[in-house]
């Protein structure tokens, strides 16, 4: 057991002392946290989500529309809308006095300034069509943003939807009301107010509605998105590229022949290699440790179980050292493992959930991402993080990680040529 500490604590002490270790290990992924989590929304339970609307037709309808969006749409604190023309919000930072001719140009640039989210343009003839009956488009446009242009979109489909319902029952009304009394001709005065009262009516029973939807979180309100979704991805992608490094260390020094030297010790042979990747291993959770400590500096909230964090900042190091063990045993020189090691770990990473989360993804996509552990540890950590989860809500995902880092080692130590 000495001989296997020793062995252990000499790769931390080269590995220490290694300023591309601080570089790639802690400071690369620090900044790739940060970056990933600004670019998929930041910290959006504290963000306005801003809506800009084009009403280039200014009919009747159109403004019904608008306030419409702007019922469904602030129904929720974290949406703003700002409507073009008339009186705008100070909030909304428009000119009052923008020309129509402007509106898409300043729109356009609204969004990819990220002043707005997304914007929805009201095309001329809106009022007239759909008085008609036909059928009318109403254009969004939304920026890169990958959460809130979602969101956006639900409350917006349901105030198309509101509008569209409420004009096909009121014309329906109306096309009945005509056939039954011979009344109401097309196109004429009282067919029009005929058609606006009953659109009324239609939208005071909206109001009053005899269905509400009460939303409420089941165990957690954490946020799914920004740093809460980049700190654990970022942090299991590059442990898990660390501990891939093993494969490279290993074969580097079969190729250099310190291995062999170091076998003709009386030091058994297995406890040898054992020292090595109890070495990477404990790098690899110190590595861990850290980065979990620089996600909840940048707001990332992981749960609040220390032991369910303990687990899987012991385990997926393992497993991940498990991986290393088993490439080193199929690859012959160092540069094909370093080569085939990054490949891996930037495969892995986006198939597992890392950059991105895989509820984004098709079924079929999200059961192959399985093969990569980071996926195991990232559904723990989703456990824990979004659903109030605790240690045995993460068993499965640990077990998992478990099987896989068995399978490995004993694949690694069968093949594994020391000479």
């Amino acid at each position: 057991m000495r001989h296997l500490w020793i062995v252990a604590s000499n790769v931390l002490l080269i590995a220490s002392k290694e300023r591309i270790t601080f570089l790639i290990g802690l400071l690369m992924p620090a900044a790739m946290m940060l970056l990933l989590g600004v670019a998929m929304g930041g910290d959006m339970d504290s963000t306005t989500i801003t809506i800009d609307v084009l009403d280039e037709d200014q009919s009747m309808l159109s403004a019904q529309m608008i306030e419409i969006l702007r019922a469904e749409l602030e129904a929720d604190d974290s949406f703003r809308v700002c409507a073009y023309g008339g009186k705008i919000a100070s909030e909304c930072d428009l000119d009052n006095d923008l020309a129509p001719d402007g509106w898409r140009s300043t729109a356009d640039s609204r969004l990819e300034d990220t002043d707005s989210f997304g914007a929805i343009i009201i095309e001329a003839g809106f009022g007239a069509e759909l008085s008609a009956g036909q059928a009318v488009n109403v254009i969004y446009k939304s920026s890169g943003n990958l959460s809130a242009p979602t969101l956006a979109r639900q409350k917006i489909d349901a105030a198309v939807s509101r509008m569209s319902g409420s004009v096909a029952i009121a014309n329906l009304v109306i096309e009945v009301a005509a056939e039954e009394f011979g009344t109401l001709a097309e196109g004429s005065p009282e067919r029009a107010a005929a058609f606006d009262s009953v659109r009324a009516e239609i939208e005071t029973a909206w109001e009053q509605r005899p269905i509400l939807v009460s939303s409420q979180g089941t165990k957690g309100q954490t946020s799914r998105l920004g740093f809460n979704q980049s700190g654990p991805g970022i942090a299991v992608m590059f442990v898990m590229m660390f501990m891939l490094n093993a494969s490279t260390m290993l074969i580097s020094e079969r190729e250099q022949g310190t291995l062999q030297r170091l076998f003709t010790l009386p030091i058994r042979r297995g406890t040898i290699l054992a020292g090595k990747l109890l070495g990477q291993y404990l790098f690899g959770v110190t590595q861990f440790v850290v980065l979990i400590g620089v996600g909840a500096a940048m707001g990332v909230e992981w749960g609040g179980n220390v032991i369910g964090i303990a687990l899987i900042v012991l385990i997926f190091p393992f497993t991940s050292t498990a991986l290393g063990l088993a490439l080193a045993t199929i690859v012959r020189t160092s540069a094909q493992a370093n080569n085939i090691s990054t490949l891996m770990g930037l495969t892995l990473a986006p198939l597992g959930g890392a950059w991105w989360p895989l509820e984004i993804v098709p079924d079929l996509m999200k059961t192959i991402g399985h093969i990569s552990p980071i996926a195991w540890a990232m559904d723990a950590f989703q456990e824990m993080m979004f659903y109030g989860g605790g240690v045995v809500d993460i068993l499965p995902m640990m077990g998992a990680l478990i099987g896989m880092a068995a399978l490995l080692v004993a694949f690694g130590v069968w093949n594994f040529r020391y000479e």
